[in-house]
């Protein structure tokens, strides 16, 4: 027996580390704290309230792209080429030189949307009100023919679903030497062009429309016969007009040629 004592009263320095160490294991486990999983909340697991809040902010996300954030006065305009420097078309057809165009699409049985589903505020930044009312103010629309530009004038004016429809010739070696010209309730017949002014000289409809391709390079032409220097900007004028030379729409477009 005082050989055991002797024993833990040499060892009695490593019996408290023990016994402090098993301690705090056991203190580790009864208290460890359990593991923590992130799961997405569904749907159907937010409460009420939540579901509200949730749905006001998507509401105000979609309004602030419908309109003003207040109530303006909105007038845009399209004269990047005021009026008084430009010629009178009745002139642009007597002095001007015909170019030649192809009729890409057409269809005179074709009625105006008022409202097309991609407009629609659930799709965001194409939805502004103000945009669709200063678009649905136009007849004619004008585009060089390359893939971004030529896609969102689609959209504006409302036709983007007969873009499988519509295919663009490629004149020179891209798709922006090719100028496409969209006609609606107008049917053209000949494209007349005096320095940057191009006239489009047609009927007045009631229903149809157009989809017409000008090579470029024909309407940076001059009278003379002269083409631009490269990357030389240039601003078109285009207006839809009748055989009287009465403008029923205009429309601009800025080349770089």
């Amino acid at each position: 027996m005082s050989k055991l004592m002797d024993l833990l009263a040499k060892n009695r320095l490593t019996l408290y580390v023990l016994i402090i160490s098993l301690t705090f294991m056991i203190f580790t486990l009864v208290h460890d704290k359990p593991k923590v999983s992130i799961q997405t909340v569904n749907e159907n697991q937010l409460t009420e309230m939540e579901k509200t809040l949730k749905e006001n902010r998507e509401l105000k996300n979609r309004l602030a792209k419908l309109e003003p954030p207040a109530p303006v006065k909105m007038v845009a305009s399209d004269s990047i080429i005021p009026v008084k420097q430009t010629l009178s078309a009745l002139t642009v057809m007597e002095e001007g030189i015909q170019v030649p165009f192809e009729e890409v699409y057409q269809d005179t049985a074709w009625v105006r949307p008022d409202f097309q589903p991609y407009w629609h505020s659930i799709n965001g930044q194409w939805s502004s009100v103000p945009d669709r009312i200063h678009n649905s103010y136009h007849r004619l629309f004008v585009t060089q023919g390359s893939p971004v530009l030529w896609g969102e004038t689609l959209h504006n004016c409302g036709i983007a679903e007969l873009a499988g429809d519509i295919e663009l010739p490629v004149y020179g070696n891209k798709a922006s030497d090719s100028v496409a010209i969209i006609a609606v309730n107008h049917m053209v017949t000949e494209i007349i062009v005096f320095d940057n002014q191009v006239v489009l000289v047609g009927t007045p409809e009631r229903t149809g429309i157009q989809v017409l391709s000008v090579d470029l390079r024909d309407l940076v032409s001059s009278v003379s016969g002269e083409i631009m220097a490269l990357n030389e900007n240039k601003k078109f004028i285009f207006q839809l007009v009748t055989p009287d030379g009465y403008e029923i729409d205009y429309n601009n477009m800025t080349v770089n040629f």
